[in-house]
């Protein structure tokens, strides 16, 4: 029992040095893009409190998608004989062949993210964890990790575990190009008047995902991939922002989450009133 104990406490440890690992680094992304906020801002003003609720509850998120992270890792050092993936590739340690390698896993993987993005705003059931994200009425950078934390134990099976089994990329390919297109993630909520025009197609950038955070109808269920909007023009849901568009955002229903205990119960209150009957 005690060194059942120990390892607990130290498994515990080390996914807690993980996720303020992870918090140091986004805290240095945050500034830069602050300073760039300043410069070219869509909204004059953000909200403070909107903020301090977004690093709560993205706290809460950050800690279970480390979570997942470790499942995954479990996978990748002891996969089981039926749990192998299907392509295995070699980047032959180099950065050339890496950056493809880890390219096309990142192209695959926004492919699944695609699909459940568009899930949760399908399903009444899963929009009630998504909808948290949504509620932000200034988007701005920290807006990026205003997630309820059961969207990462839902990725986790919808979108890491599958790709996992099908695409296993070596180490050097993740990190090559997690480490680059891992900032389109926060770019992409950036309080930040940026398109690239008519070349808006090519990655997300913060107008275009403006768009999707719209709470207008001509914008509803529009601009889904997190990176690459080619998913959205096979697909039929991409919506090319005209020059100066940036539209105003938050809930279509104008429902506001304002408390640290509104956001971290949003969704079972929401699941509550559905199966009561009460749902709007």
């Amino acid at each position: 029992m005690p060194h059942i104990l120990l390892l607990t406490l130290e498994g515990s440890l080390s996914l807690f040095l993980a996720v303020l690992k992870n918090v140091y680094g986004i805290f240095w992304v945050f500034v830069l893009a602050f300073v760039a906020e300043r410069f070219l801002p869509i909204e004059d003003s953000i909200s403070g409190r909107s903020m301090r609720l977004n690093y709560i509850v993205g706290f809460f998120a950050l800690l279970f998608e480390q979570l997942g992270l470790v499942s995954i890792s479990y996978f990748l050092v002891r996969p089981m004989p039926s749990l192998s993936s299907v392509f295995t590739i070699s980047d032959s340690s180099s950065f050339g062949k890496a950056f493809a390698v880890g390219f096309c896993w990142f192209v695959t993987r926004d492919f699944f993210y695609y699909w459940f993005h568009r899930l949760q705003h399908a399903s009444k059931w899963l929009w009630a964890e998504h909808a948290l994200h949504h509620s932000e009425e200034q988007v701005n950078v920290t807006t990026s990790i205003r997630h309820h934390w059961l969207d990462k134990v839902l990725e986790l099976f919808f979108i890491l575990i599958p790709l996992q089994l099908i695409f296993r990329p070596p180490f050097l390919a993740l990190a090559t190009v997690g480490g680059i297109l891992g900032m389109v993630g926060f770019s992409n909520h950036m309080n930040f008047k940026f398109g690239l025009g008519r070349l808006n197609w090519l990655i997300t950038t913060p107008q275009s995902h403006r768009i999707h955070h719209s709470r207008l109808p001509e914008h509803l269920d529009k601009n889904f991939a997190a990176f690459f909007p080619l998913w959205d023009m096979i697909f039929g849901t991409y919506h090319a922002p005209a020059k100066d568009e940036y539209p105003p955002t938050g809930l279509s229903s104008g429902e506001r989450v304002t408390t640290t205990r509104q956001a971290l119960l949003l969704p079972f209150t929401m699941w509550r009133k559905m199966i009561s009957g009460n749902a709007k």
